[in-house]
């Protein structure tokens, strides 16, 4: 009776964790449901980013990429990782936005000066104390990306944390 129980009992741990936990299905460099032109710039809109669409008629997946295009105004992912319940039910995606960049954003600082943030324009801001030369390479409602260093790595900060140089 303890030998039945106790295999009754891992039984269930074993399927309610198996029902619960997302299966790596694979990372994509780049994926889309719309044609891209190839005379539009594509800028980075949001970094890691992520969607969960369930499954209705197959199409989780292109649920799922729609979401994230559509909540960022975005076009289509880069550096995508694609994840699946292991029952089948649900598709998680997480990458990096990419779209068009349509407006520049303008700042007000608490002086009442204004100043115009577009994209390729060069700030500088603090990281790890020292102050560090960029390139903006993408805005958003909140924040701003920048590009920086000899490797090109990229960093989202708030407006408040860059001063345009140029």
């Amino acid at each position: 009776m303890k030998k039945t129980s106790f295999l009754i009992l891992i039984l269930l741990v074993t399927i309610l964790t198996s029902c619960g936990s997302y299966v790596r299905i694979g990372d994509l460099t780049g994926i889309s449901n719309r044609n891209l032109d190839d005379s539009e710039t594509y800028v980075l809109l949001k970094r890691d980013v992520q969607a969960i669409a369930k499954s209705k008629n197959d199409d989780a997946l292109e649920q799922a990429v729609d979401n994230l295009t559509r909540e960022y105004e975005g076009e289509f992912l880069r550096n995508a990782k694609i994840y699946v319940k292991s029952n089948g039910a649900k598709v998680k995606v997480i990458g990096d936005v990419w779209g068009v960049q349509r407006t520049n954003v303008n700042v007000t600082t608490n002086a009442n000066a204004k100043i115009e943030l577009k994209i390729g324009d060069k700030v500088v801001f603090r990281r790890k104390g020292d102050l560090t030369d960029g390139k903006i390479i993408g805005l958003n409602a909140t924040s701003v990306i920048v590009e920086y260093g000899r490797k090109k790595k990229k960093i989202e900060l708030k407006y408040d944390e860059v001063i345009k140089t140029e």
